[in-house]
C-alpha cells in the first residue's frame, strides 16, 4: 500500500502485508511488515511481525522484530522478540506459547 494511503477498517490476508501508509484497525496476516513510513493504530496479529515504523494498540505475534526506527506504544504478546538499540517501546511484554 502507498505511503499516503489511509485504511479505516480491518485487513485479513492469507499472504504477507506491508503497511507503508496508515491503517486504523486490525491487520491479520502470516507476515506483517510495518515500513518506516507505516503507521498501524490498532491490532497486529501475525506469525512474523517486523516494525520499522509506528504501531499503537496491541501486538500478538510469534516472532517480533523491532528495528532501531520502531516506535511501539502497544502491549506485545510474543514467543520470541528482538529489539534493536534505538527502538522506542512502551507497553507490556508477555511471552506466549
Amino acid at each position: 500500500m502507498a505511503a499516503d494511503l489511509v485504511i479505516k477498517g480491518d485487513i485479513d490476508s492469507a499472504g504477507p502485508v506491508d503497511v507503508e501508509g496508515r491503517v486504523l484497525g486490525q491487520v491479520r496476516a502470516p507476515d506483517i511488515l510495518i515500513a518506516p513510513t507505516g503507521i498501524l493504530e490498532g491490532t497486529a496479529v501475525a506469525h512474523d511481525l517486523a516494525v520499522h515504523g509506528r504501531i499503537s494498540g496491541s501486538i500478538n505475534a510469534r516472532n517480533v522484530s523491532l528495528t532501531n526506527t520502531a516506535v511501539v506504544l502497544a502491549d506485545i504478546g510474543h514467543e520470541s522478540i528482538a529489539i534493536e538499540p534505538g527502538a522506542e517501546v512502551e507497553g507490556r511484554l508477555e511471552r506466549i506459547r
